[in-house]
């Protein structure tokens, strides 16, 4: 099974290929094609391209793809509310900045309505879960290892009594990745161990949060919290990156050789995170905001992303490998907020 429409060509690997299930998609990309004066070999729905130029053609595919994409929320209802929840964000955030009672930082509130801009850097503590992704087969190891990552947002808390606050907002959430290929096999007539990174592989994706705060009065304005809750979280893209080891081709032990990965959302509809925060908090004051310094960790209740990893080489002798699998994703780290009352 293939996550993409694009793959290396089975019999001769200078040539990448590029499917087609529409014949009017495949009439739009040819026309692209020949516009960018791309050469292509086609036989009916299918494109032969020559590797150097995948890159240029593979810009044409993505870009067809988006105008063509089903939206990544289909159902509209759904749709409308991250909408009215995002608008709301933004519109008590601008209300927030101009308000004259704060000069611009604060916004009043009968119904005891708190707001919050917040900021996260994730870590990749593998004590707190957050750790690498192994998947692997007889020849072929993928190592998904997660770096430092960010989430911007808006959090709105309803105070419900002094001790207890029912909250939400949105966040923005960029996740990063390096991947490791290291290839192995003793079958060759020169055995071959190699070992390939792509730096870096950013995926991004949108939380709606619903968390329950609790807090201890710790004097002088300052108090101790604790929340927890679930989010809903919507991946608008899988993405997709590639790098070559140019390699020698008279060295059997270091050949050329490409490596591709690829992550995407497992749910076309959302994923549901556990969410859990521990922090101090100095309460805002009429004139002045406050702050928020704390620590977070989250998880996907089940798998939300699968992998595929592909690594190949020119040499006639060695044969291309893929290998896929799935995880939850989880996030730890540290978290600031400039709270507006």
């Amino acid at each position: 099974m293939r996550w993409t429409n694009y793959f290396l060509h089975p019999g001769d690997n200078r040539y990448y290929v590029f499917t087609f299930r529409e014949e009017e998609h495949a009439e739009r990309f040819g026309i692209a094609l020949e516009k960018d004066g791309i050469p292509f070999e086609r036989n009916e729905k299918e494109f032969g391209v020559p590797r150097t130029y995948f890159n240029k053609a593979l810009r044409h595919n993505h870009l067809l793809h988006a105008d063509i994409r089903k939206p990544f929320i289909e159902n509209k209802g759904l749709r409308w509310t991250m909408l009215i929840v995002t608008g709301a964000m933004l519109l008590l955030a601008i209300v927030g900045a101009f308000s004259s009672k704060a000069y611009g930082q604060q916004m009043a509130s009968k119904f005891g309505w708190e707001l919050a801009v917040q900021g996260r850097v994730s870590m990749p503590f593998e004590i707190a879960g957050v750790e690498s992704h192994i998947v692997s087969n007889d020849t072929l190891t993928a190592t998904w290892n997660p770096l430092v990552s960010q989430s911007f947002g808006v959090r709105i808390n309803n105070r419900l009594r002094d001790s207890w606050t029912l909250g939400t907002g949105i966040m923005w959430i960029r996740r990063n990745y390096s991947i490791v290929f290291d290839y192995s096999n003793d079958g060759l007539s020169t055995p071959l161990n190699t070992s390939d990174t792509i730096n870096l592989l950013r995926s991004m994706s949108y939380r709606i949060p619903i968390v329950a705060e609790t807090r201890v009065n710790l004097g002088k304005g300052y108090f101790v919290t604790a929340a927890g809750g679930v989010g809903i979280e919507f991946s608008p893209s899988d993405v997709f990156v590639n790098e070559y080891t140019e390699g020698t081709n008279d060295d059997p032990s270091n050949p050329p050789r490409d490596y591709e990965a690829y992550l995407g959302r497992l749910n076309d509809l959302a994923a549901f995170p556990f969410m859990a925060e521990l922090g101090i908090e100095k309460q805002p004051k009429v004139e002045d905001p406050g702050f928020y310094l704390g620590v977070f960790w989250s998880r996907s209740i089940t798998d939300d992303y699968w992998t595929e990893a592909k690594w190949d080489s020119s040499k006639e002798q060695i044969s291309g490998e893929t290998i896929r699998g799935s995880f939850a994703s989880t996030m730890a780290g540290i978290e600031l907020r400039i709270l507006l009352k």
